[in-house]
């Protein structure tokens, strides 16, 4: 009787520690930003078939998926907060400032051993690494490319895109004297973009721990894109052109060239009516020099370093099946089935779509590819650039190239001791 009563209690403790457990099981919540809006209805059901996949794999655990777009004031007060996701993608350039305030996980115990890990270009290991420590898992990737408008270079007969920066003159010329109300080009005052022709221009911005923006490749770029502006009246006459003001006007076919990332044209597609047939995305000129240049780029998926190490083995197995190839395939499937536009970018860095006759144009692209600088106060300099340097040159005609870079380089001495 004794002995009932005892194995009683025991078949009793175990049930409630294996309901307790199942009850936790049941109660894991993994916080996930950057759900697509409702506004993406077709990128939201593809994910949310990957998510009731990984849901069915790992009973219990439920995804929270949050809409919520990367803003860099806004990750850092939520992160400080203590109230910041689990897991979340952010650019790749956003990770040595994140990293350095303490608030992602260091990886290489993931990373070290995951089959995936050799597929992934070395320029986005490079790009996710702060003194060989993983702080982020590439999600996709993206290089900057030039967009052009088939519809307009057909009407003024111009037979293929530009090969060099003069070529860009040339066409703008063209197009501006058989369509007046059209131009050639436009370009933010974003270093973004203007990064691209730096190198194009022979020259870098930061190397061997030290940043160098008062040099003759520097100086180089920006007369060229002053001189479209001001001296082949190339771009629209506005003082200046942001991202979204670029992105509409090409949209309604008043110019005809811009510079951009594929997975630019789906969002202007759905805001601004562009037609999508019209744009071909070949590769970005080369500078007067030969030199072919253009920067990899993309998102890195992140974990919270606030959680526990139980909670990043979970949010670890989540980026895992985010990037595994069942996954990516399936992700490709269904987007062919919804009859969705499909790029490179979409997809995990180490699956190669490049092969595909869809992307003959941008085949090659690697080879010229450059990374921006994976240092932690960059984002706030290149900021500070846009507004000091780049917005100036396209303001002033008579700007002095030299006395503005050697302005901004005593300016960021001063505040950012460099």
């Amino acid at each position: 009787m004794k002995k009932t009563a005892a194995l009683a209690i025991v078949f009793a403790a175990l049930f409630f520690l294996q309901a307790r457990a199942q009850d936790e099981n049941a109660s894991t919540v993994l916080t996930v930003w950057n759900m697509p809006s409702a506004a993406d209805k077709n990128q939201l059901d593809v994910w949310g078939s990957e998510t009731e996949t990984f849901e069915k794999m790992f009973p219990g655990v439920k995804i929270k998926g949050i809409s919520r777009e990367y803003k860099p004031q806004e990750f850092v007060s939520v992160m400080a907060s203590g109230k910041g996701p689990d897991v979340a993608h952010i650019p790749i350039t956003a990770i040595p400032s994140m990293a350095k305030y303490g608030f992602l996980a260091r990886l290489n115990s993931f990373t070290d051993g995951w089959d995936q890990k050799d597929y992934m270009p070395a320029i986005m290991w490079d790009s996710v690494k702060i003194d060989n420590d993983v702080y982020g898992i590439p999600y996709d990737s993206y290089f900057t490319t030039l967009f052009y408008r088939k519809d307009i270079f057909d009407k003024c007969g111009i037979s293929g895109p530009p090969k060099t920066w003069q070529d860009i003159i040339t066409i703008s010329r063209e197009i501006s004297a058989k369509m007046p109300d059209t131009w050639g080009i436009a370009l933010p005052p974003d270093m973004f973009y203007f990064i691209d022709f730096i190198w194009q221009a022979g020259g870098d911005v930061y190397s061997q721990g030290k940043l160098n923006l008062n040099s003759p490749a520097v100086i180089t770029a920006l007369k060229f894109w002053s001189d479209l502006k001001f001296r082949y009246k190339a771009m629209p006459p506005q003082d200046i052109l942001y991202e979204s003001d670029i992105e509409q006007l090409f949209s309604a076919g008043k110019i005809a060239m811009m510079p951009g990332v594929a997975k630019q044209l789906p969002v202007m597609a759905r805001r601004y009516g562009l037609d999508i047939s019209n744009v071909v995305i070949v590769p970005l000129p080369a500078g007067d020099g030969g030199a072919q240049a253009w920067h990899a780029g993309g998102e890195a998926f992140v974990i919270n370093d606030a959680i526990s190490p139980e909670k990043k083995k979970l949010a670890f197995e989540y980026i895992k099946f985010r990037l595994s190839p069942l996954t990516q395939l399936s992700r490709f499937m269904m987007m062919k089935q919804l009859g969705m536009i499909i790029f490179p970018g979409d997809f995990s860095c180490a699956t190669n779509l490049i092969n595909r006759p869809e992307f003959a144009n941008v085949k090659g692209l690697l080879s010229y590819a450059h990374a921006e600088p994976t240092y932690y106060k960059w984002p706030m300099i290149r900021e500070d650039f846009n507004r000091y340097v780049l917005e100036k040159v396209f303001t002033d005609s008579d700007v002095d190239y030299r006395q503005v870079l050697y302005d901004f380089m005593e300016r960021i001495k001063k505040e950012y001791n460099e």
